[in-house]
């Protein structure tokens, strides 16, 4: 649904897609919301003296539901074990926070996450008591969010309006000039060879400069990897028309065999969907995917083998997108940013030099020769480590 907002209300109703509100009709009686909000100053005067400034949501949700529990989550604690045990207990579950793009908003958007992961099939309501932009809110792709100017008393009584009132239909509501719908919920599917290869290639040309381009039957050979790859994509739900692609592998760090490199190789999106949360998306669900592979120590942006990009191509990538999710993109130390040059010898063009004096010879790599490349390869990543960006 698009963005709706009576006259009078100072709380917005940026999209519900899991048709939730109002909450009541997805409620039985005995049901338990669950209110999550942050310990925070009081801003109304009025409730100098009450020990929570979001009381006045509570006690307002509690006129249409009964069963309405209120627990506080700090900075300090985070998402603790007694918010877990509620999340678990809960049919509905409201997070609530006052910031979006501040320090403070950051976190608390880290703790909704953890809270959404919580919560599995529960349905999760965001609550942004703050100023926040349709095109950024989307980027974090929760499936329903209402906005509000900060966390007075009118403004917390307006939200559980919202929350439990009818919505206009689609004939009642006035669309306001410039709003686009919301975008869908995205759905993560397993990418196919067979299936998938030549919309991969075309969406892979599309989206990088030609420098990178790769012919189909090259690009192919490089997702190929049976037992070392794990690609997905993304398809519009509606004409089905892939719009994002991302390819990951897992690779030895060494000789053992019992310690793995996760590679988050690419994330392409279709620039007519940008913006809509597609990539956040494919990047979180194969970040958390790739952590729960036995053996993985490491994970990187980029990939050593196959050598698809070793790291972000600059300059075409936003670096400031991956700070966001978590990645340490300005260290001075290998590993952590720093930017990666390949150099391409051409043997044939280049004039052997003579090595004789120091007892040493120049020659191309045999097959015979493997082995002791790839104990000298080990030994020396063993010593440095460093293998593109870390999470």
């Amino acid at each position: 649904m698009s963005t709706m907002q009576s006259q009078s209300s100072p709380a917005t109703l940026l999209w519900d897609h899991q048709d939730l509100i109002p909450l009541q009709k997805n409620l039985g009686d005995e049901d338990l919301v669950l209110l999550l909000t942050p310990a925070a100053v009081p801003i109304d005067q009025s409730l100098a003296n009450a020990s929570d400034p979001f009381e006045p949501l509570g006690k307002a949700l509690a006129r249409t539901h009964p069963w309405i529990r209120h627990v506080p989550y700090t900075k300090e604690r985070g998402i603790t074990g007694i918010h877990v045990a509620f999340i678990k207990r809960a049919r509905v579950i409201i997070f609530v926070l006052t910031g979006f793009s501040t320090e403070e908003g950051l976190f608390q958007l880290e703790l909704a996450e953890v809270a959404r992961e919580v919560c599995e099939e529960r349905p999760l309501v965001l609550i942004a008591c703050c100023e926040v932009s349709e095109k950024g809110a989307r980027e974090y792709g929760f499936p329903t969010i209402i906005r509000c100017p900060g966390y007075f008393a009118a403004d917390l009584q307006a939200v559980a309006v919202l929350l439990t009132s009818e919505r206009p239909t689609a004939t009642e509501a006035t669309p306001t000039a410039g709003n686009s719908p919301p975008p869908p919920t995205w759905s993560l599917l397993k990418w196919d060879y067979d299936r998938d290869l030549p919309e991969t290639h075309a969406l892979w040309d599309a989206c990088l400069p030609s420098k990178f381009h790769l012919d189909r039957s090259t690009l192919g050979s490089l997702l190929k990897r049976d037992g070392y790859a794990m690609h997905y994509m993304v398809r519009e739900p509606n004409q089905g028309q892939a719009i994002g692609f991302c390819a990951t592998f897992t690779t030895f760090t060494d000789s053992s065999g019992d310690r793995l490199i996760g590679s988050v190789a690419a994330i392409i999106v279709h620039k007519d969907f940008r913006g809509q949360g597609v990539g956040r998306f494919l990047h979180d669900e194969v970040v958390s995917k790739l952590n729960k592979i036995r053996g993985v120590g490491i994970i990187q942006l980029g990939s050593t083998f196959p050598r698809l990009l070793y790291g972000l191509p600059a300059p075409e990538t936003d670096t400031e997108w991956f700070e966001k999710r978590g990645w340490n993109m300005k260290e001075s130390t290998p590993g952590n940013g720093r930017r990666v040059l390949d150099w391409l010898l051409r043997f044939a063009d280049h004039p052997v030099p003579d090595l004789a004096s120091a007892g040493l010879t120049f020659r191309p790599c045999q097959l015979t020769d493997y082995q002791k490349v790839v104990e000298m390869a080990n030994k020396e990543s063993q010593k440095r480590y460093g293998f593109g960006c870390r999470a």
